[in-house]
């Protein structure tokens, strides 16, 4: 009896610790993935708050504006770490700081023996900087009960102080702190005797920093703080020597957030992740991939995720569609050139070199993908358009920043309101504006040949668009857009496309023309966009037998629910021209 309640004891531990070592390696199998995507996140967010700090600054009144040659940095990052107990952890660390690009002229550093973090344009900018940023964009990681470490760093120059600067006590008496000071550890002290010393002047404006951090930062009310102090004092003297800089860091940062991904990934929620591999090649399809993140015009925001975005359609064209990868082809933060040359030209070349010849008429075989994540733009006609990088306004009063004759104030006052990404193009500026753009119908006419001697023969044509062409921005907010009012028919019903009719192709937008387009913040990827590739993902097994009715259904349910259930209510839009109108449900996706 005994060894069989041996053999019972042996076998129950074995197995409970062939369990744990099953469930380490699910919950390992995705770690490399999920770090890859919250480092993305993390660039994402620095790129964001950078930009902002360089909005902030422009917009600073003149008496608090910081030097030309002077400016903030922001760098974010993940870092190993572990606790006391040796327990590993992924921490996350927020740094700013002000930089001067020359070392002489005027900076708006402290002014010499003085402390107070508000007697400083630059130490008050990156102040309020942190307050904006933690209490906003890092919200989610500044979390109720984590342990943060906050380095302040504060430095003089190589002024001697000759007798005593006042010190009130504001922020406290202090009696053999611990302070690195030149990069040695010391005890310090410093009281309502007053400052004699460099050391003690750094180590009280570091304190200063730390009394608006801790009296106005409120998530750092929440967290388990441990500050340290990191003070330096220059043999060199001038202004450009006195400057302050904060770290913080956030231990255990994402522990929350890795637990919730490695659940959800199991049971696939997200389509970044186990993409499915199809075991047959979708050898007649071309694909081009146009993702424009990032504009290089200050009326133009930044697009959330629309790099992720495509960059993950390229990799379910390739992978799970089985189109061959030389045939497909991503461009980022394109121009209108660039498309054009290297996009649509690449696509009509594909298109005649593969048709069928030998008949009266080449014998089309491409099908032809075009898929975009953007910007859009919908001019008084109510026709839609891509914006494309590198535009050139100069011509366009509303989004030049200056106009004509104006004195330079009000043309720095012109530049700065631009970047308040709200701008309303009467009529002609908006047919400049069109200009410069491209159409949808257009798009579609190239890759058909439409208005042309010769039609490419091109078997089918599917343009996917998860852009807004109704002047918002994928958060809501306001953009650049014609000033009509849009004004809906009398039975509800969605706006009607004006425009070319005939260019034969399958168009599914994110939003009809004068409605927005978001983007599902959680997931990093537009909405039409993640419940497109959500379908597919779930489906891949069987694509050869589901149509475009079947995918566009469910793709404009889902989103229907998941935007409503977040007060983004969404719809997406489809329509068909020329060929296709009246039996374009019955085609498959993948034939």
């Amino acid at each position: 009896m005994k060894k069989i309640l041996l053999v019972l004891l042996c076998a129950a531990m074995a197995f409970g610790a062939m369990a744990q070592q099953g469930e380490t390696q699910l919950n390992s199998e995705y770690q490399a993935a999920i770090r890859e995507y919250l480092k993305k996140d993390v660039q994402n967010r620095q790129k964001s708050m950078q930009r902002s700090a360089e909005q902030m600054l422009i917009a600073l009144p003149n008496d608090e504006k910081l030097y030309d040659e002077t400016y903030i940095s922001i760098r974010t990052q993940l870092v190993d770490g572990q606790t006391e107990d040796g327990t590993p952890e992924l921490n996350y660390v927020f740094d700013i700081s002000y930089n001067c690009k020359h070392l002489e002229g005027w900076t708006d550093d402290y002014p010499l023996g003085r402390y107070d973090w508000d007697s400083s344009n630059s130490v008050r900018a990156i102040c309020k900087l942190t307050k904006k940023f933690v209490e906003n964009e890092l919200d989610d990681i500044f979390r109720a009960g984590k342990r943060v470490s906050v380095k302040v760093f504060s430095t003089t120059d190589g002024t001697e102080l000759v007798g005593t600067i006042p010190y009130d006590g504001r922020y406290g008496n202090f009696r053999y702190m611990p302070v690195t000071f030149n990069g040695e550890q010391l005890r310090l002290s410093v009281d309502t005797a007053g400052i004699t010393n460099n050391c003690q002047l750094a180590y009280i404006r570091a304190q200063s920093v730390k009394d608006f951090l801790e009296n106005n930062v409120r998530n750092l009310h929440r967290t388990v703080n441990d500050w340290q102090y990191v003070t330096r004092s220059y043999t060199d003297t001038g202004a450009y020597y006195r400057r302050s800089s904060i770290e913080l860091t956030v231990h255990d940062a994402f522990r929350e957030t890795i637990e919730l991904m490695t659940a959800d990934k199991i049971q696939d929620d997200y389509v970044d992740f186990n993409i499915p591999q199809s075991l047959t090649s979708y050898d007649n399809a071309y694909v081009l991939i146009i993702a424009n993140e990032y504009y290089d015009h200050a009326f133009l925001p930044d697009v959330p995720y629309a790099g992720n975005d495509g960059e993950v359609v390229r990799q379910y064209f390739v992978k799970t569609l089985g189109v061959p990868e030389r045939q497909v082809k991503l461009l980022a933060n394109a121009s209108k050139v660039e498309i054009l040359n290297e996009g649509v030209h690449w696509l009509t070349d594909l298109s005649q070199a593969v048709a069928q010849k030998g008949g009266e008429a080449p014998v089309p075989q491409a099908n032809i993908f075009v898929y975009y994540a953007g910007h859009g733009f919908s001019d008084f006609d109510g026709n839609a358009y891509i914006i494309p990088n590198r535009l050139n306004v100069s011509d366009i009063k509303s989004l030049s920043g200056a106009k004509k004759g104006c004195c330079k104030k009000k043309a720095k006052k012109a530049a700065t309101e631009v970047r308040k990404y709200d701008v309303a193009l009467n009529r002609k500026e908006a047919q400049l504006f069109a200009q410069q753009c491209l159409s949808v119908d257009s798009l579609c006419s190239m890759l058909k040949g439409k208005g042309k001697r010769e039609t490419y023969p091109v078997n089918r044509l599917t343009v996917l668009l998860d852009a807004g062409f109704d002047g918002h921005q994928r958060n809501g907010a306001l953009m650049v857009r014609s000033d009509r009012k849009v004004v809906a028919d009398a039975k509800g019903k969605k706006a009607k496309r004006k425009g070319n009719k005939s260019s034969d192709a399958i168009v599914m937008q994110a939003a009809a023309n004068d409605k927005t387009a978001f983007c599902f913040e959680a997931q990093h990827h537009g909405f039409m966009t993640y419940f497109l590739l959500k379908e597919i993902k779930s489906i891949a097994g069987q694509l050869d037998s589901y149509t475009y009715q079947d995918i566009y259904e469910a793709v404009e349910r889902k989103v229907n629910k998941e935007s409503a259930l977040q007060g983004k209510w969404q719809e997406i839009y489809g329509f068909v021209d020329g060929k296709y109108a009246n039996g374009w449900q019955q085609l498959k996706i993948k034939n």
